[in-house]
């Protein structure tokens, strides 16, 4: 049996319909990536079920999709030490950037089943105190918690209200009148 928390009512309807997520099909969805995953010589990959299940999701449970997303996850961390060294978010300069609050995100959702809805502060930082290689950093931290902790952003998305220094830009959905 999977090892995976159980999403709530409405992530659960909203995972079958729009993400093709069968409950009874999650342990053989799950044993194949971790057969294929154990074939690849070049990968060492965290064989977790939620951490899995989280690129499933991401890729509608196509396998052969979410295959190619687990290939270029860990190819991007290969090919780009520089954003992988000083993976440790207690260090003085990580710290310092997560204290910032450059990405908050929001405890709660407009709907059940919604996205999660982030705050992004881009103005928040001053350039020249920071390297772009560090904020990056401390975003894909981030991103990582998110992936394995977060079933609302893995399950409906996420929406980003993104700040400068001077405005708030997001993105709306214009409505027709017939």
């Amino acid at each position: 049996m999977a090892n995976i928390r159980p999403l709530s009512e409405p992530l659960r309807i909203k995972a079958e319909k729009e993400l093709n997520e069968v409950p009874e099909r999650i342990d053989e969805d799950l044993n194949a990536l971790k057969t294929w995953i154990g074939k690849q010589p070049h990968l060492r990959c965290r064989m977790n079920d939620q951490f899995l299940v989280g690129f499933l999701r991401g890729c509608k449970f196509s396998l052969e999709r979410a295959k190619e997303k687990i290939d270029l996850f860990y190819s991007t961390r290969t090919n780009f030490k520089e954003l992988m060294t000083n993976w440790d978010p207690c260090s003085p300069k990580n710290m310092e950037i997560i204290k910032l609050g450059m990405t908050v995100p929001l405890p709660n959702t407009i709907t059940p089943d919604g996205a999660r809805l982030l705050i992004m502060r881009m103005g928040i930082y001053d350039p020249g105190d920071y390297d772009i290689v560090d904020l990056m950093r401390v975003g894909a931290m981030a991103n990582d918690i998110f992936m394995v902790s977060d079933d609302q952003l893995m399950v409906a998305g996420q929406v980003s209200f993104i700040c400068t220094n001077l405005t708030v830009c997001f993105c709306r959905q214009k409505k027709t009148v017939a």
